[in-house]
């Protein structure tokens, strides 16, 4: 990878950081490369318990919509580049190929205002940790250099989780630790407590729950967060399937 690229990947990210005060995050990152590649949005998912994808960090929320498509209808570029361990790059989502392979993600997101999606894999040796996503509202590819940039995009984000779980956990961290932070949760926290909720009063498993969620979000054409929040406001309840 060219040095002077990430150099200057990074030194973009930093001097962002300075100016808001703040320790770097994946915020940053997000943000910074939502900028530098012409993005509608950039996010980050991990790896997580229950689907397999757990959103992170988004730096809108045209981008926390797509993350919110890719869970609630359990398809999309993001879940194939986690599960293959590769870039899956898709430079138009509204084409008959991309209907097919995709074909409940790939018009929801069109709907949504999205015509290209780029979705990197955090790999950790042989192991996907997360995903990055870049979103465009125009159809069209990444040229090589916004690619490359992409790449050092998706190592910062790698670099702030593994410097986030060396401060959560010192004693495995080699040197001084860095005060980083692993961007904001809040909206998912709520999809898990909705989860547990539902676990309780269904009388059922997380996993069963957290499909009994998904499909009444994709059932009523709503957002996964949208029901989540009505599950723990108590708006919503869910009854055993039988007793």
């Amino acid at each position: 990878m060219d040095k002077q690229r990430s150099a200057a990947v990074w030194a973009a990210i930093n001097d962002r950081a300075r100016a808001d005060g703040k320790p770097v995050s994946i915020d940053t990152v997000c943000l910074i490369c939502a900028q530098a590649l012409r993005a509608q949005g950039v996010a980050v998912a991990l790896n997580g318990r229950l689907p397999g994808y757990e959103p992170v960090c988004a730096s809108g929320s045209g981008a926390y919509r797509l993350m919110d498509l890719h869970v609630t209808l359990g398809e999309g570029p993001g879940l194939d580049a986690l599960a293959e361990d590769r870039p899956v790059l898709v430079g138009d989502l509204a084409e008959d190929g991309t209907r097919r392979r995709w074909p409940m993600f790939a018009p929801a997101a069109v709907q949504a205002g999205v015509r290209a999606i780029f979705a990197f894999p955090l790999l950790l040796g042989a192991i996907s940790v997360g995903v990055l996503e870049i979103s465009r509202v125009e159809a069209g590819w990444l040229t090589p250099q916004e690619a490359a940039d992409a790449l050092v995009f998706a190592d910062a984000a790698l670099l702030v989780q593994v410097q986030v779980q060396q401060v959560d956990h010192p004693e495995g961290a080699a040197g001084e630790p860095v005060e980083l932070r692993w961007g904001t949760a809040e909206r998912w926290a709520e999809v898990h407590q909705a989860t547990g909720m539902i676990a309780i009063q269904s009388r059922t498993d997380l996993s069963t729950a957290f499909v009994r969620l998904r499909a009444h979000a994709f059932a009523d054409d709503r957002s996964l967060l949208a029901v989540a929040r009505d599950v723990v406001a108590r708006r919503l309840r869910f009854e055993p399937d039988f007793d």
